[in-house]
């Protein structure tokens, strides 16, 4: 057992079954948490809900404290609050908007082909550039039930107008791996979210595929304060390590660079257990 990552989280993981190939099952997920010390995580699908996989898990595992939740993609009918509440009702405890069916998600990926169809793709913002009436329902039923939202990949004008929303119902938001070029914040406008109430993700995704460097993780997190920060994989592709063994090279690159074990506590331990109990 590795004590870089003894009581950790990762609340950021892909598993199988999903409708992609996967590193591992949520049974293979949860005896690794076991078997490393690790204490808990959120187990997430582009395209299904968690929340059920999720209540069995701690069902079988009661030692893990495993969560999971909705992503708001087009199986789930999009900003679809109904479908909100009853992932609730299920025990779900993440609301992620839409990821990899985000209009502004899809640009970035298309913007070298100008001729790509993206009507279907999903935005939460009208036409004036105000938050949708769903999306602002989406929150009502955060609220009432506890749930934390999440960005997914909608870009930061979105991710910022759900925030500013989100403080007036005192929903804690999370934006999704901030770090990442396809959705990315600025430094500015994570200071910004984290003055309302909001916590900020960084994933080891970005910085192993080298999207971000290890020293740009770093000057985010003094920026904003690991206080603010929770720390994830957003593992779980095939040819990524396992989430764990993720966690723990994120956990010594850290510490390279200049982070002490304290801060990593607190950005891998506190926050993400306060998140999610």
């Amino acid at each position: 057992m590795d004590e870089l990552i003894k009581g950790i989280y990762d609340l950021h993981v892909h598993t199988a079954p999903d409708v992609v190939p996967r590193k591992c099952t949520d049974l293979e997920l949860a005896q690794r948490m076991c078997d490393c010390g690790m204490k808990g995580g959120a187990i997430k699908c582009h395209f299904g809900d968690t929340s059920a996989r999720a209540a069995l898990l701690r069902q079988q595992f009661p030692q893990l404290e495993i969560v999971g939740g909705i992503v708001l993609n087009r199986y789930a009918g999009g900003i679809n609050p109904y479908a909100v509440e009853r992932a609730a009702q299920m025990g779900g405890k993440f609301v992620w908007f839409p990821t990899l069916e985000a209009l502004s998600y899809q640009k970035f990926h298309h913007q070298n082909d100008p001729e790509a169809d993206l009507s279907g793709f999903l935005s939460i913002l009208d036409e004036k550039g105000n938050l949708l009436p769903a999306a602002i329902d989406v929150l009502d039923i955060a609220a009432q039930y506890h749930m934390v939202v999440a960005t997914g990949h909608i870009g930061a004008p979105e991710g910022m107008a759900l925030v500013r929303e989100a403080v007036t119902k005192k929903v804690q938001m999370v934006l999704t791996h901030a770090d990442n070029p396809a959705d990315q914040y600025t430094v500015e406008e994570q200071c910004e979210a984290v003055r309302m109430g909001a916590m900020v993700e960084h994933s080891y995704f970005t910085t192993y595929y080298d999207r971000t460097p290890i020293e740009e993780i770093v000057r985010q997190i003094y920026a904003v304060g690991c206080e603010n920060i929770i720390l994830s994989t957003d593992f779980g592709q095939p040819k990524s390590p396992y989430f764990d063994e993720g966690m723990e090279q994120y956990a010594r690159l850290l510490l390279q660079a200049g982070l002490n074990q304290k801060k990593l506590f607190q950005m891998m331990v506190e926050n993400p257990r306060r998140l999610i109990l």
